[in-house]
C-alpha cells in the first residue's frame, strides 16, 4: 500500500508551473494524494450563495443608494456649474460684440441697398432693358 500525501489545492496547484517534468504525474503514481480542501463546481456555487443573507444585501443596497446619491449631486453641481459659465460667456461675448439691439451693422444696413447697387452694375454691363 502507497503512503497517502495531502496537500490543499493551492498547493497541489504549485506543482503544475514545472517546466521540467511533471511533478504532479510523477506524485500521483509515488503516492496517494489527497486534496483537502476540494470543491466541486457546484460545492463552490453554493457555498457562494450561503455567504449571501438579507443583512449583507441590505448593506449592499444601502452603500449603492449611497453612491447613486453623490453621483447624483455632483452631477447637479456640475451643470450648475455649467449653466453659471455660459451665462458669464454671453456676458462676454455681449461686451465684445454688443447687445443684439443696439449693434451696428458693419456691411452696410439695408438689402435693398444690396440689389440696387447690383441692379446698377448689371446695367452697366448688359444695358437697360426694354
Amino acid at each position: 500500500m502507497r503512503t497517502r500525501k495531502y496537500f490543499t489545492v493551492r498547493e497541489w496547484n504549485r506543482f503544475k508551473d514545472n517546466d521540467y517534468f511533471d511533478m504532479q504525474d510523477m506524485l500521483c503514481q509515488k503516492y496517494d494524494v489527497i486534496l483537502t480542501d476540494y470543491q466541486t463546481k457546484r460545492e463552490k456555487i453554493f457555498s457562494a450563495l450561503k455567504k449571501i443573507n438579507l443583512r449583507n444585501f441590505d448593506k449592499g443596497v444601502s452603500e449603492f443608494s449611497k453612491l447613486v446619491q453623490s453621483f447624483g449631486g455632483s452631477m447637479d453641481q456640475l451643470t450648475r456649474e455649467i449653466n453659471s459659465q455660459k451665462s458669464k460667456d454671453a456676458d462676454n461675448l455681449d461686451l465684445v460684440w454688443g447687445k443684439p439691439g443696439k449693434s451696428v451693422p458693419i456691411w452696410g444696413d439695408s438689402k435693398n441697398d444690396f440689389d440696387s447697387k447690383h441692379k446698377d452694375n448689371l446695367e452697366k454691363i448688359w444695358g437697360k432693358r426694354k
